[in-house]
């Protein structure tokens, strides 16, 4: 959301927008070319400021020094126990110290994934387990064991075999092999080694112990010393001298390397048991419990995920001579007040989810996990070293073989991601802050002078009473419900702003009534904890509580929010949680939330639970038909089902452009497919030619929103004049034109997981020029885009892998690229580098209308551009765009296109499993022929693409269909059949003789 950035007379508005995640990968800062107002690092941790991640540190390197006095992790004699049925493998494992015992558990599960859990046997206190509870897909079945098959056991080693689906008699291509002393494993995949847990012996997991116990600090972290020598003879040790005699230097008479063991031994033992950080102390009530371990992707050069960082798609070296970062990757929701380019500190959202190239992945189901790095060791391996503050350790490993594998297993685990209405899908204009009823009017108004089509007006804090969410600002906007009528009339619809932190004050019913319940998140003391936000003094909702969440659910209906209609949706921000007052810019650790939880516990899943209270309340209201839109700034494993999320506050600069691509990409392969970046950037103001840029590349991204700050200047698309204005309507118009096929994609990642926007290693990935790839992008697997992001910019030159033919998406010629792949193309203002795959077939819908609802009617032009085979193949998607009629009744149409031999076919089927595609699902039942009957529409016009040779006539379904023929660039075929008389939804056939 906003931020108020250099008012003077904001406190603490400087560091508003600090959000809450780090990791150790990128270490190389950009050079601005001009003076700007950055993140202030000094409001946030370092590794070294942090108490467990330095001693995870310090404990690698000195196992990496063979100075941990030869303490390893094994298991108990005895307690190793396989339930081939049941898919499971239990023991015990001996710690560092003889009282430390752990439990572990190998659980086998669907798709060949397989769950790793490890816990204390007799805590001092119980670790926190809540994260895997509301990550998790609990409704689905991603949890559901499968069997395996003992290969080899003995003392020495564990081999088990298992598959993706476990069935009697199936071939089972994994293999996983435990090596219990030291405890380690590796998971192959075809006998080809694809993760390897521990080899490094990195594996610390404290247990919770008083401060008083003798191994309070560990063995191994206890200094060495030199031998005392003996008093010499007459020498008095009692006498005034010897008294006074300066202190002894501890490293007399240790050699160097004794000395820098010693060291890294202190950094070990600091800050166990209580830290401060810019004068604000956490009191560590229950002292030191972190976990760490190292893992490895042998075979992999590049690994990704790890979400949210403005970094690069392929993950940095964080450790070791020439990394290009010193500090980890930090995974900890944050505010960060205009963060910087090509960093690891944390940001707004936490996926501990990483996937290699070579198509195995591992997701860490921790709230506060923190992969501090990554460590390339050769050319074709990736090692990673991931540290915990808290928490159990429990890991999920996913072994493809292919990405969408992956990413189908990954989303069946964690939730596949919600289907959106189709209003949220198209454009949406939004500023802080739309400034009254007539500016909300004449906004609206301006685009359809304009012939701009947008669905959403969104209004920011300032619409409120006070920032009294729920409410409104009576002389603003007096009559708000008019306000949306009027919207509702041309079909758009309205966003309002609504914070996790609540204004105290006893008359504001929201405050008062979440008080007296006892909702609120206490301080150790057990009081309501207060910090300070946009109202002043603030409390926040407890979300990690069952009660809260149905309370803040409840304040969405209809009677509760006073003003709001049906066509009105929320926008969930500084739900990290941003706290001005609090360290790091959010709320301190030792926060006592539901059951004791503290705040270090399940920080990175609060903003997902708000998302989740919100998208309840939303369809609560609804009677459960309507299907929520909810956007989030804050994100955790399993955001994907309860709406969209965007990449925070971002500059209006060239840099910021560019790294969208990078950011959304790392956050579409982790799960969650509906994300966007603030198109012309959040702060500063944008020339003419970048907000033209960004809106051409923003309309070809998942979530497609326009948003400034309060500070900037009104850049409503036609304030830049000509040819700008007519450019960004184009861009526009693209994206609508574009809907019936972005919606598709959204309806298959709802059934697969398999992202919107793709990395090219996502379909090519037997590509090496592909890994490493991340300033150009797939929408779904028909369109590549190579984005503009710089002034001037005369040409771009694009990849374009040469399994594929390619086409011009605007002029339909066909592009060859030079031997390695490579192709030019120039870049004047009205050229946007979009390519159309070979064997692809794209719906759209061409004619312009107001609003998205508007073309539900309209006739469809199939963009049909074939392979070196002639052939191509598609899909489109149809239903209501707002209902769950789709999954409750059946309601709507799935048509697969397929064009081979000179004949374009159309089939319709039903799909399975689209009672599992939401929250609050039903068993469905039949569509009736009238309802489905209404999702159809015919098809007004197919483009064939690269034809040997013009056809000698074109026949439907009713006949002769009229076309006519031109040669597009490089004598690209095109031929265009109007009016064939098919209708899609149904079954038919043209032939192009």
């Amino acid at each position: 959301m906003a931020r108020l950035g250099s008012h003077a007379n904001a406190p603490f508005a400087a560091a508003a927008a600090a959000s809450h995640v780090w990791l150790l990968l990128l270490a190389a800062a950009l050079l601005l070319l001009q003076p700007v107002a950055m993140v202030k690092q000094h409001d946030f941790k370092t590794c070294a400021q942090s108490g467990f991640c330095t001693r995870q540190r310090a404990y690698a390197d000195l196992v990496d020094r063979a100075a941990t006095e030869n303490t390893t992790y094994s298991f108990v004699p005895s307690s190793l126990v396989l339930d081939e049925a049941a898919g499971r493998i239990s023991a015990q494992l001996m710690g560092l110290e003889p009282t430390d015992v752990f439990t572990v558990n190998f659980h086998f599960l669907k798709n060949g994934v397989v769950r790793l859990l490890v816990d204390e046997r007799d805590p001092l206190f119980p670790r926190y387990s809540g994260a895997a509870t509301f990550g998790l897909n609990s409704a689905g079945d991603g949890l559901a064991s499968i069997s395996f098959a003992k290969d080899a056991v003995s003392k020495d080693e564990v081999r088990v075999r298992f598959g993706p689906n476990g069935a009697a008699g199936s071939p089972l291509p994994n293999v996983l092999t435990i090596r219990p002393n030291p405890f380690r494993f590796e998971l192959a995949v075809n006998n080809v080694p694809a993760i390897t847990f521990n080899e490094r012996g990195y594996m610390l997991f404290e247990p919770h112990r008083k401060r008083d116990d003798i191994n309070a600090v560990p063995r191994f972290a206890k200094k060495m010393t030199a031998p005392v020598p003996e008093p010499a003879a007459g020498d008095d040790p009692s006498s005034d001298a010897a008294s006074n005699a300066a202190p002894a230097d501890p490293n007399a008479g240790l050699d160097a390397a004794t000395i820098e063991l010693n060291n890294i031994k202190d950094r070990f033992a600091s800050n166990m048991w209580e830290e401060d950080f810019g004068g604000k102390q956490d009191s560590k009530p229950r002292g030191p419990a972190s976990i760490g371990v190292d893992i490895s992707f042998p075979g992999s050069s590049n690994v990704y995920g790890l979400p949210e960082h403005a970094s690069g798609f392929s993950l940095k070296t964080t450790r070791g001579e020439g990394a290009p970062y010193s500090e980890p990757y930090r995974l900890y929701n944050l505010d960060v007040f205009e963060y910087e380019l090509d960093n690891p500190m944390a940001l707004y959202g936490s996926i501990p989810f990483m996937i290699s190239h070579k198509r195995a992945s591992l997701l860490l189901q921790l709230s506060n996990y923190v992969p501090f790095g990554t460590k390339q060791t050769s050319a074709m391996s990736v090692d990673t070293h991931w540290m915990a503050e808290s928490g159990v350790m429990d890991l999920f490993f996913f072994l493809g073989p292919t990405q969408a594998d992956i990413f189908n297993a990954y989303t069946e685990l964690t939730g596949r991601p919600t289907m959106p209405q189709l209003f949220s899908v198209a454009y949406h204009q939004c500023r802080w802050n739309y400034n009254n009823e007539e500016d909300v009017k004449s906004v609206d108004a301006n685009f359809d002078a304009h012939d701009i089509p947008y669905d959403v007006l969104w209004l920011d804090i300032e619409h409120t009473d006070g920032k009294r969410y729920f409410t409104w600002d009576s002389t603003k906007f007096p009559t708000p419900e008019k306000m949306q009528d009027n919207l509702a009339a041309k079909k758009r619809k309205m966003v309002t702003i609504i914070d996790p932190h609540i204004k105290k004050d006893p008359n504001y019913h929201v405050s008062k009534q979440a008080l007296d319940a006892g909702l609120f998140v206490k301080k150790p003391d057990g009081e309501a904890f207060d910090g300070w936000c946009w109202p002043g003094d603030s409390n926040w909702i407890d979300y990690t509580n069952p009660a809260a969440r149905e309370f803040w659910a409840s304040k969405f209906a209809f009677g509760e929010y006073k003003g709001s209609t049906r066509s009105l949706y929320t926008w969930n921000d500084m739900n990290e949680p941003s706290v001005f007052s609090g360290p790091e810019i959010t709320m301190p650790k030792d926060c006592v939330h539901h059951e004791g939880a503290e705040h270090r516990d399940v920080h990175n899943i609060y903003g997902m639970l708000q998302h989740r209270s919100t998208f309840e309340g939303q369809l609560a209201r609804s009677g459960n038909t309507d299907r929520p839109f909810v956007l989030s700034r804050a994100f955790f494993v399993g955001t994907q089902r309860y709406g969209a999320i965007w990449t925070g506050d971002n500059f209006a600069r060239w840099d910021h452009l560019a790294a969208s691509v990078p950011m959304l990409l790392s956050i579409g392969v982790s799960g969650v497919v509906f994300a966007g970046a603030d198109v012309g950037g959040f702060f500063e103001n944008p020339d003419a030619e970048l907000l033209l840029r960004w809106y051409q590349i923003g309309s070809l991204q998942p979530f497609f929103r326009a948003h400034a700050h309060i500070d900037t200047k009104r850049r409503e698309p036609w304030l830049f004049g000509e040819p700008y204005t007519r450019l960004i309507r184009d861009a526009v118009r693209r994206r609508y034109k574009l809907l019936p096929y972005i919606y598709t994609l959204f309806a298959e990642a709802s059934r697969t997981g398999m992202p919107v926007m793709r990395p090219l290693v996502a379909e090519f990935a037997d590509d090496e020029a592909t890994f490493a790839l991340d300033d150009q992008y797939l929408l779904g697997s028909a369109l590549l885009i190579k984005p503009v992001t710089a002034k001037d910019q005369a040409s771009v030159d694009v990849y374009l892998p040469k399994t594929s033919l390619w086409y011009n998406y605007e002029t339909l010629g066909r592009v060859a690229p030079d031997a390695k792949g490579m192709f030019t193309l120039e870049t004047p203002l009205d050229v946007v580098p979009v390519f159309l795959r070979g064997g692809s077939i794209v719906p759209r819908r061409d004619r312009v209308r107001r609003s998205s609802a508007l073309t539900k009617a309209d006739p469809y032009t199939l963009l049909v551009a074939l392979d070196k085979d002639g052939s191509a193949s598609g899909t489109l998607y149809v239903d209501d765009g707002s209902t769950y009629a789709f999954r409750d009744q059946g309601v709507y149409t799935f048509t697969t296109l397929t064009f081979k031999g000179g004949k374009l076919t159309a089939k319709t089927s039903r799909l399975p499993d689209l009672a599992s595609t939401a929250a609050g699902s039903s068993t469905a039942v039949s569509a009736s022929a009238p309802e489905i009957a209404a999702l159809q529409s015919r098809v007004e016009r197919v483009i064939v693409v690269g034809l040997s040779s013009e056809p000698k006539a074109i026949t439907g379904a009713a006949g002769e269909v009229s076309f006519k023929v031109h040669r597009a660039a490089s004598n690209t075929l095109v031929v265009t059949a109007k009016n064939p008389g098919v209708v899609m939804g149904l079954d038919w056939s043209i032939d192009f003789a």
